[in-house]
């Protein structure tokens, strides 16, 4: 029994834990602090500011910053949150951001989340004038934007937007992050004319003046990158800075053009070629852009010509998917002169087909695809995969060369299980040196989870990039996973499949080649091995580098 002059106590002791927690808590927290232009540190106001849950993005909470840059939210309840601004002069952005990462808000009892300061980087610009070999303007031609990027682990140059020059061959690419870019041009020129097979034959007396007119007229633009480079390899970089505007004029030099001409193919129907070549170039790191300047005709049982061609070093696809024996032929190859193609001599474009299965769990809602990357040339090929699991890229030009292979479904399933008939498999990177390829991939669902703080002089550090690295990278670039710590130091790293990995964090590691064995060697010495087994979930420190 209790005592009788206890039980006011108790029930008083009890009463105060049922009671609810302080009003801080039940109402939340507060989130602040201030919007700064990134290169002068000045105050900004009249910024828009949202604030919304890392995994509900509907239910944002936003303000405008006041005159001196000041943003507010209050009764925040406790949890992981996307902080983004955006204003006149400056692009859409996440607090911190580098590329698709950006520092998430933590937001908890302990934790000061009001004196943030978010630096917002000015919108930058690249413009200028494209003009021919004389200065005359040209007009309604096409531009193309590219960067430098690192977001697949590897050094590549991907398009970052395409324009047309207007009356005065003016051209403008505005709302640019800082960054490393490149600038080229790919135009007709307007008087350029081209003789056809089909053409009748001239009198001798007048066959040396038309081939000498013809001549004139029978020209191209190279490819040409600022400021006048022919080849991708000898383009200047144009280094942006936060709020830059960059003038970048290129001027064409026309050349005399190569003319191409295909055979039709040993077995073709009567109507002989019924379909254009693809002509296409390499350019940085070995992406294939096609010529668009170019002009093709057939001319049935003749073949086909392409004309309005610049010299240099090209890739010729003919895609005929409904053949039996191959689904087409490639050639790659120098043009100097006129060429003409038998496409008998030259190496048949790969036939893929494969069936996927799903390995202890339902099938995914929704459409699942396959995805062969091609290394060398950064093109993508996405094979839809059928109610009955077969998946076929037969339609699609596959030449032979080192493929990495994704899947595009709903989150949580990865490959855990591949076989390749006629191809070469190491781990999820594919050799393919011709023929026809037979694929068997297993997905499953990814219950892998690694958690953990990144900690510099024992505290924890906001802005690293997190790293899993897997035990074999050169072959698994699909196994990597990144993340950028959050406010609070803590990462999250999802749908790790079994396996041996290590983890590292780099201080300024955005602009590495962070899948590429030899820039990882000095940081895996350092780095923390974790295993995954079944529905393993880590929680870790890792040392910052």
């Amino acid at each position: 029994m209790i005592p009788r002059l206890l039980c006011p106590l108790l029930l008083a002791a009890s009463l105060l834990a049922q009671a609810p927690p302080p009003a801080q808590n039940t109402a939340g927290f507060p989130v602040a602090g201030s919007v700064v232009d990134s290169p002068t540190g000045q105050p900004l106001p009249d910024v828009h500011v949202s604030l919304y849950p890392s995994d509900d993005p509907d239910s944002a909470q936003r303000t405008t910053t006041a005159a001196n840059g000041h943003f507010s939210f209050s009764a925040v309840p406790a949890g992981k949150y996307i902080l983004t601004g955006s204003a006149r002069g400056y692009r859409s952005q996440g607090y911190h951001q580098h590329g698709d990462y950006f520092i998430g808000i933590t937001v908890a009892p302990n934790l000061d989340s009001t004196t943030i300061r978010f630096p917002l980087v000015p919108d930058a610009r690249i413009e200028g004038r494209v003009t021919d070999d004389e200065g005359e303007p040209i007009r309604n031609t096409n531009v193309a934007l590219y960067q430098r990027s690192y977001d697949t682990g590897h050094q590549h140059t991907i398009v970052a937007g395409n324009a047309v020059t207007d009356d005065r061959g003016h051209y403008l690419f505005s709302h640019l992050g800082p960054g490393i870019y490149f600038v080229s041009v790919s135009a007709h020129p307007w008087f350029a004319q081209y003789s056809t097979p089909t053409e009748p034959p001239l009198a001798p007396a007048d066959a040396g003046r038309v081939a000498a007119e013809r001549a004139q007229l029978d020209v191209a633009y190279p490819m040409t990158f600022y400021p006048s480079a022919q080849d991708s390899n000898s383009a200047t970089p144009i280094a942006l800075h936060p709020g830059e505007r960059f003038s970048a004029d290129i001027s064409l030099q026309a050349l005399p053009a190569v003319h191409l001409r295909v055979k039709p193919a040993a077995g073709q129907p009567p109507g002989g070629v019924s379909n254009f070549p693809r002509v296409s170039q390499r350019i940085f790191e070995g992406t294939v852009v096609p010529v668009t300047s170019s002009q093709g005709s057939c001319f049935g049982s003749a073949g086909c010509e392409y004309t309005g061609i610049a010299p240099g070093h090209y890739l010729i696809e003919m895609q005929d998917p409904g053949a039996k024996a191959n689904p087409g032929w490639f050639k790659e190859m120098d043009l100097s002169s006129t060429v003409e193609l038998n496409p008998s001599e030259y190496p048949p474009l790969v036939k893929v087909r494969g069936a996927l299965a799903v390995q202890g769990s339902p099938r995914p809602r929704g459409k699942m695809y396959v995805i062969l990357i091609n290394r060398a040339s950064s093109e993508d090929f996405a094979a839809e995969v059928s109610p009955k699991g077969t998946f076929d890229f037969s339609e699609m030009t596959i030449r032979p060369g080192v493929y990495d292979i994704a899947i595009n479904t709903d989150p949580g399933f990865r490959i855990n299980g591949l076989l390749a008939n006629g191809a070469k498999l190491t781990g999820t990177s594919l050799l393919i040196a011709g023929g026809n390829v037979q694929l068997a991939v297993t997905i499953t669902r990814a219950l892998g989870h690694v958690t953990g703080v990144i900690l510099h002089d024992n505290q924890p550090y906001a802005g690293a990039m997190v790293v899993l690295v897997p035990s074999n990278p050169s072959t698994n670039l699909s196994l990597f996973r990144r993340d950028e710590s959050d406010s609070d130091g803590t990462f999250n790293l999802r749908e790790v499949l079994p396996g041996t990995y290590s983890v590292i964090a780099i201080a300024n590691g955005w602009e590495l080649d962070w899948a590429n064995p030899a820039t990882l060697y000095p940081y895996l010495k350092n780095a923390i091995p974790i295993e995954i087994s079944g529905e393993t979930n880590l929680s870790i420190k890792v040392p910052l580098q």
